[in-house]
C-alpha cells in the first residue's frame, strides 16, 4: 500500500513563535514533565516542541530558546545546574525547580540531563528525535559556525545574554562528562554514539525514537493521545538560529557603541584640555 504524504504546516517566522511560546514563565506549577525530549540539537527539536505543546496541552521548555528569552535568573540557574561538581540529588532538585510548570522539555540543556531527568520525573516518557545522520551533521556544523568563540564577548553588553559565554562554557564542560573519552567522535557517526549512550541510561520500556517526518501518528501512539485533525508543525530551526543570532549580534554591537562612544569623547576631551 502506498504511504500517504504527511501533512505539515510550515512556519515562516520560527523566531516569533519561539519567543511567544518560550518567553513566559509557567504559571500552573501543578503541571509536571510528561515527556523528556532527549534528541540532540538539530533533530527538529523546535517542530517537536510545537507538536508536544499541542498534544500535551501545556508549556514545553525548549531549553535553548527559553534560556535566551526568559528572565535572567533562568539562564543563571541552568549554569548552576550544569556544574559537573553537583551531586545527582542536588542536580535533580535544580531540574525540578527549572522545569516547574512545564509538561515537557527539549533541546539544550535538557538532553544533557537525561539520567537525572528520568529519575526526577519517573512517569515521564523519554523521546529521542532523530534524523538522517549525514544531514544532521551538516546542519550541526552550521549551528556551531553561527556562534563563533568571540560571540560571548560581544553579548557581554546585553542584559541576560551577558551570561551566554558562561552558559556555553558550562554546557561544554557538562557535555565532556557524558560520553566516555573512547567514544568521542567528530562527524555524522556521533549521532549513533549518542543514541547508544541514551539506550544505556534509560530503561527500554520508557525510551522511544521519533522522526518528525513521520508526522502525528507515531508520536500520538507513543503518548496514547488522539491524532489532531491538522497538519504537523514544521519549523525552520536552521533559519531561525541564523536570523536570531544576526539580529542579536547587531543589537549587541549597537549597545557597545552607545557605551563606548561617549567614553571616547570624554577621554578625548580630557586629553585635549590637559
Amino acid at each position: 500500500m502506498e504511504r500517504k504524504p504527511i501533512r505539515t504546516i510550515h512556519y515562516a517566522d520560527t523566531n516569533t513563535i519561539l519567543s511567544e511560546t518560550q518567553k513566559a514563565k509557567p504559571t500552573d506549577l501543578s503541571q509536571r514533565i510528561q515527556v523528556i525530549g532527549a534528541g540532540f540539537s538539530r533533530t527538529a527539536t523546535v517542530s517537536f516542541t510545537l507538536a508536544l505543546q499541542k498534544l500535551l496541552k501545556g508549556p514545553v521548555c525548549h531549553g535553548g530558546a527559553a534560556s535566551l528569552v526568559r528572565e535572567e535568573e533562568f539562564i543563571k540557574k541552568w549554569i548552576e545546574a550544569l556544574d559537573p561538581r553537583n551531586t545527582k540529588e542536588s542536580t535533580k532538585t535544580q531540574l525540578k525547580d527549572l522545569l516547574a510548570g512545564y509538561v515537557a522539555c527539549t533541546d539544550w540543556c535538557c538532553y544533557m540531563f537525561v539520567p537525572e531527568l528520568a529519575e526526577a520525573f519517573p512517569d515521564a516518557k523519554i523521546i529521542v528525535t532523530t534524523r538522517d545522520a549525514e544531514k544532521w551533521w551538516a546542519s550541526y556544523v552550521e549551528l556551531k559556525a553561527v556562534a563563533p568563540w568571540w560571540i560571548g564577548y560581544v553579548f557581554a553588553s546585553m542584559p541576560k545574554l551577558r551570561w551566554f559565554r558562561a552558559w556555553s562554557d558550562a554546557m561544554k564542560k557538562k557535555g565532556d562528562t557524558i560520553l566516555p573519552l573512547d567514544t568521542k567522535v567528530d562527524g555524522p557517526e556521533f549521532l549513533e554514539v549518542y543514541h547508544n549512550y541514551i539506550r544505556s541510561v534509560v530503561p527500554p520500556e520508557r525510551l522511544f525514537f521519533f522522526n518528525v517526518k513521520d508526522g502525528w501518528e507515531p508520536l500520538c501512539k507513543i503518548l496514547n493521545v488522539p491524532i489532531p485533525d491538522e497538519p504537523f508543525p514544521h519549523a525552520n530551526d536552521k533559519l531561525a538560529v541564523q536570523t536570531a543570532f544576526k539580529a542579536l549580534i547587531k543589537e549587541a554591537v549597537m549597545r557597545w557603541l552607545l557605551l563606548l562612544v561617549p567614553s571616547i569623547f570624554v577621554l578625548g576631551y580630557f586629553l585635549m584640555t590637559r
